[in-house]
């Protein structure tokens, strides 16, 4: 089945250099050149979209420019599988017990996490509910060391630059909230890394805060300091879909003590990927990798990294009653192929 793939506007000349090497492994395995396609453009992405020929659609990108192309898809006189990954805040909850416990250690991961690849990753951690307590105070004291000692970096683009400083100064100009490091640009084309605090409270309803509990794509995270648990609930219910959502947990809370079970039922329903004492960014193509989650994260349950990513291009078939003969030869008795494989429900090598 031929792929067609629209280059990104900002590296044309490396997107045409990738296209040459598939086609060249495409060749190299029996396959016809033209088996991989590249178009430019954006109105040549939003044909694709429509074109009869086109079965499925996938899209990385803003929520805004991923839901035009869904509805689109799901507008056509055939709809087509649409799978977008859109937008993550990637929530991150500190309890009590772990800031009080591990507060440094805490503080240094995040501004490992929030800044790495200069924060361009979908899973970089953008909401951080962290307890106002002694505790909390020494985790945002390291995190502030941490993120200064980052270096200035380059987004991707003039574009998501200017997104960058323009939301950073949106979020900065709110009632209650502080810079204790502050983000934004640095020089003609970089951007210096920041985060912002405010109390929980604020976020609990809706209103002009809001704004806080969107992604804003680059190195900035927003601290939440939380005076009870009610606040982190109530935080957490207003959260939409997320690829990720972490808990810091004490050594007694990993042990099953407090309400470390109800935070884990609570993010659970928000994120294709949860994590306990550990941070999100990084992916790895895996069995077990996960890049998924609740809208808008993804507009489909698949994943799309990892050993299972290639289901988002397939589509069952079941055959009954075939002779063995006209059957696919994955799916003949005798297993010519040698495939592991499920067999009346037992899995056989």
């Amino acid at each position: 089945c031929p792929v067609v793939v629209k280059a990104h506007p900002d590296h044309p000349g490396l997107s045409e250099r990738v296209a040459g090497v598939l086609r060249r492994a495409a060749v190299e395995r029996g396959l016809p050149a033209g088996v991989v396609g590249l178009v430019h453009g954006f109105e040549a992405g939003v044909a694709l979209v429509g074109h009869p020929l086109v079965a499925a659609a996938g899209f990385t990108g803003s929520v805004r420019g991923g839901r035009a192309l869904f509805d689109a898809a799901a507008a056509r006189p055939v709809p087509i599988p649409f799978h977008g990954e859109l937008g993550s805040l990637n929530p991150v909850v500190v309890t009590q017990a772990a800031a009080s416990e591990r507060a440094e250690e805490i503080g240094a991961g995040l501004a490992g996490s929030m800044t790495l690849g200069v924060g361009q990753f979908c899973v970089k951690p953008g909401l951080v509910l962290v307890p106002a307590s002694p505790g909390g105070d020494r985790l945002v004291e390291a995190l502030a060391g941490g993120v200064a000692r980052a270096a200035a970096g380059v987004l991707l683009d003039g574009r998501m630059r200017d997104n960058f400083v323009a939301g950073v100064a949106e979020r900065a100009g709110l009632a209650g909230v502080e810079c204790p490091v502050v983000p934004g640009g640095e020089g003609e084309r970089g951007v210096r890394a920041g985060f912002l605090t405010v109390p929980a409270g604020r976020l609990t309803e809706p209103g002009a805060h809001d704004v806080l509990l969107e992604e804003c794509f680059g190195p900035v995270t927003v601290v939440a300091r939380y005076g009870d648990p009610a606040e982190v609930d109530a935080v957490l219910a207003r959260l939409p879909g997320n690829l990720t959502a972490t808990v810091h947990l004490s050594a007694g809370e990993s042990e099953g003590q407090g309400r470390a079970g109800e935070l884990l039922a609570r993010l659970t329903p928000l994120a294709g990927r949860v994590l306990v004492n550990g941070w999100p960014t990084g992916v790895a193509v895996a069995p077990a990798q996960h890049h998924g989650g609740p809208y808008p994260a993804t507009t489909s349950t698949s994943t799309s990294v990892g050993a299972t990513a290639i289901e988002r291009w397939l589509r069952p078939v079941t055959y009954q009653h075939t002779p063995q003969a006209l059957l696919p030869p994955e799916l003949r008795d005798d297993n010519p192929l040698g495939l592991p494989r499920r067999v009346n429900g037992r899995l056989q090598h």
